[in-house]
């Protein structure tokens, strides 16, 4: 009788060292609202991302929006577009808790902004990274070639960080 108590716990034991770990589900996948991207090219940023998380243990989040959304009204005043844009971002980026590097692409009005948080943009992923990946991204948009922008700015920020975190 004894032996049947102590038994049950050690089958319990052994069915939970069967059962697969629990898989995290962040990074988030990529949001493309705006439809920027084909399927394919999700898929291999997405694949990508993870990559990235799992190395470097960074967020990429790129976030993409057709216009402003309901709820959120532009300013007229140009020079508040800007703070608009950027405020909206940082909001975004906070949600969200990105430890590593939040993208915000909108189609109109055409708008990129990028953010890191505090700690990242001391030394994984710096100012000048900041530049070079607005760069990347800005040239393939201009020219309409947006799975090249998703994979190049993909791209700037793996690099960036293999060289930042050696």
């Amino acid at each position: 009788m004894r032996a049947r108590w102590l038994l049950m716990p050690a089958l319990l034991l052994v069915w939970l060292g069967l059962a697969a770990p629990a898989r995290a589900v962040f990074p988030p996948p990529l949001k493309d609202d705006g439809k920027f991207f084909t399927a394919e090219a999700v898929d291999k940023a997405n694949k990508k991302v993870k990559e990235i998380y799992s190395k470097f243990k960074k967020d990429v989040i790129i976030e993409t929006y057709a216009g402003v959304p309901e709820g959120k009204k532009l300013p007229e005043d140009p020079k508040k577009k800007g703070e608009f844009f950027d405020e909206w971002a940082k909001s975004r980026q906070e949600e969200l808790g990105v430890n590593g590097v939040y993208v915000l692409i909108l189609k109109m009005p055409p708008t990129l902004r990028i953010r890191v948080d505090d700690r990242t943009s001391r030394r994984a992923f710096t100012k000048s990274n900041v530049d070079q990946l607005a760069k990347a991204l800005i040239a393939k948009l201009r020219e309409k070639k947006f799975d090249d922008a998703l994979k190049d700015g993909v791209d700037v920020v793996e690099t960036a960080l293999k060289a930042n975190t050696k």
